[in-house]
């Protein structure tokens, strides 16, 4: 029963870090379509690619290409304002095809052919003006050249570590943007924990002591796991260029509704701060006013570990333990029969 009663506590502590944490991927949603962060880095990434120290001028080519102004678009950021988005995610092969438009502009004499040898490419790439992206594409030629004996394969062969190139950058960047949000999570969840009073120590001893409330946050973490929405919601937050503002907002929206039927109607979660029951520091009892303090920072700080590790992570985890409770339960029905 006990391990029951356990696996219960910890599902009601797993929805309510799964409430919050979509709450932040809200927040951090609007932070993106405030500051469009995502196709900032994009272009800042690109521009880095191309350009040399001082000079910027491949890039900004680059980015006026008709191909690439075709993926930006008109958006209307909270319904207040409308703006030209720049666009948050280009395709190797669009990079690449763009890339040389740029550089035969450069050597219309010799320009770059792959319908020819990839020595006449090696020729057209030697008479562009001495650059870091000149002596990065020699590279990538030469070691083609080296790896590559077929010569009717070399193009091909050259096309696709050009496309390599692209996409480790584009890795990097990805990296980049998912700390960044990691970050802005961190932040929110400070921000939620401290402003709702968000303890885990607080919350689980409360769950421990009221059944009606362990069952209620169990039937919310059934109707999760049943919704079919929770699949695709959850590829939408793990997606690397994931979502609009407007459609997330609106699935977020629809299961913080369900939990709040299951949940609010059977049971009150000790959230938020009640300034009177707050203990006073006097000479007499500040043994207890420290250690109340240190529990409930100890029990914050849990919470806003717990946040940080994103919707994704809380949705997965709150299968495997939801799983992990019916097998048990199962298996002690069994015994008892």
């Amino acid at each position: 029963m006990n391990v029951l009663t356990s696996l219960d506590v910890l599902i009601g502590l797993i929805v309510i870090f799964l409430v919050v944490s979509l709450a932040c991927t809200v927040i951090n949603e609007w932070i993106d379509a405030l500051l469009h962060t995502r196709a900032q880095q994009l272009r800042k990434s690109i521009s880095q690619m191309l350009s040399s120290a001082n000079d910027n001028t491949l890039g900004q080519k680059f980015h006026t290409h008709p191909l690439i102004q075709a993926l930006e678009r008109d958006t209307n950021v909270w319904g207040i304002y409308k703006r030209r988005d720049k666009p948050t995610y280009i395709s190797n092969r669009t990079f690449r095809q763009v890339l040389f438009d740029v550089l035969n502009q450069l050597v219309a004499d010799h320009p770059i052919n792959f319908d020819g040898t990839l020595e006449e490419i090696e020729q057209s790439l030697n008479a562009l003006p001495d650059s870091d992206l000149k002596t990065r594409l020699l590279s990538i030629l030469n070691e083609v050249k080296a790896t590559v004996q077929d010569a009717s394969k070399r193009i091909e062969a050259f096309q696709k570590a050009i496309d390599q190139w692209f996409d480790e950058s584009m890795e990097r960047t990805s990296d980049w943007y998912k700390r960044r949000v990691q970050l802005w999570t961190f932040l929110s969840g400070i921000a939620f924990c401290t402003l709702l009073n968000i303890d885990t120590l607080t919350i689980s001893q409360y769950l421990w002591q009221n059944p009606e409330a362990r069952q209620a946050y169990l039937q919310a973490a059934n109707s999760i796991i049943a919704s079919a929405s929770t699949d695709s919601l959850k590829k939408e937050l793990a997606g690397k260029d994931s979502v609009q503002l407007n459609n997330i907002s609106q699935k977020i929206d629809t299961l913080l509704v369900n939990l709040r039927e299951e949940v609010t109607q059977n049971t009150t979660i000790p959230l938020g701060w009640q300034l009177e029951k707050l203990p006073t520091c006097t000479k007499a009892n500040i043994g207890a006013w420290l250690t109340y303090w240190i529990r409930k920072l100890a029990g914050l700080l849990i919470s806003i570990g717990a946040i940080s590790a994103g919707a994704p992570f809380w949705f997965d985890m709150l299968k495997n333990v939801v799983n992990i409770r019916n097998s048990l339960k199962s298996k002690t029905l069994g015994k008892d029969s």
